[in-house]
C-alpha cells in the first residue's frame, strides 16, 4: 500500500462529467466484464453512461494500473439524484413518501461501480469508493446492487451501508436487486 492506503501500482483520479465523456467506451468495457454480459448490453450501459453525463453533482474516480495508464482497470461515479429521473423515481415509489424524503431528498446516487475481474480482491473497489464518498457532500448515498451475498454486498455494508428494498426487481428487467443507503 502506498501511504495514503492506495493499493501499489494504481493511480486514481476524479473526473467530472466531461473529462469522464471520452473514457466512456472503456468504462462500458469494464463494466461488461465485470458483471459478465453480452456486448448488447454494453452498448445500452454506454448509451445510460452517457445520459449521466451532465447530472448535478456528477463526479467520477477511474483507476489505472501505473503501468498501463491508458486501460482502465475500474471506475465508479454517480450524481444528486432529482425527482423526474429513471432510477430515483422508480425507487421512491418503492420506498414511500416518508422514507423517500429522508433516503432521496438530498442524495447522492452512486449509479455505476465496476472493477475488471482481474483487478478484484485486491482493495481497488474499496479505494474507488472511499474516494467516491469522499467528493460528495449530500446527506445520504444510495445505490443499488444485486440483491445476492457478493464481495460488492460486503464492501457496501462494511461503509455502513444498509438495505432499503430486497427482492426488488426494476421494470424491464428479470433481475433481484437490494438499494441501499448509508447516512451521513
Amino acid at each position: 500500500m502506498t501511504p495514503r492506503g492506495q493499493a501499489r501500482g494504481t493511480h486514481l483520479e476524479v473526473v467530472c462529467g466531461k473529462e469522464f465523456a471520452p473514457l466512456i467506451g472503456a468504462a462500458a468495457h469494464v463494466y461488461g466484464a465485470a458483471m459478465a454480459r453480452g456486448p448488447e448490453l454494453v452498448v445500452q450501459r454506454r448509451e445510460i453512461m452517457q445520459s449521466h453525463l451532465d447530472r448535478a453533482g456528477f463526479v467520477a474516480v477511474t483507476a489505472t494500473a501505473a503501468d498501463d495508464a491508458d486501460n482502465l482497470a475500474g471506475f465508479g461515479y454517480g450524481y444528486l439524484g432529482r425527482s423526474g429521473e429513471w432510477w430515483h423515481d422508480v425507487v421512491a415509489r418503492a420506498l414511500g413518501r416518508a422514507r423517500t424524503r429522508h433516503w432521496l431528498d438530498d442524495a447522492f446516487e452512486i449509479a455505476e461501480l465496476h472493477v475488471l475481474p482481474d483487478h478484484q480482491g485486491h482493495g481497488l473497489g474499496r479505494q474507488l469508493l472511499d474516494r467516491l464518498l469522499a467528493e460528495t457532500a449530500a446527506r445520504s448515498v444510495v445505490l443499488s446492487t444485486h440483491d445476492r451475498e457478493s464481495r460488492a454486498r460486503s464492501l457496501y455494508r462494511s461503509f455502513g451501508f444498509v438495505d432499503l428494498l430486497t427482492g426488488f426487481v426494476f421494470p424491464g428487467s428479470a433481475e433481484v436487486y437490494a438499494v441501499m443507503g448509508l447516512e451521513r
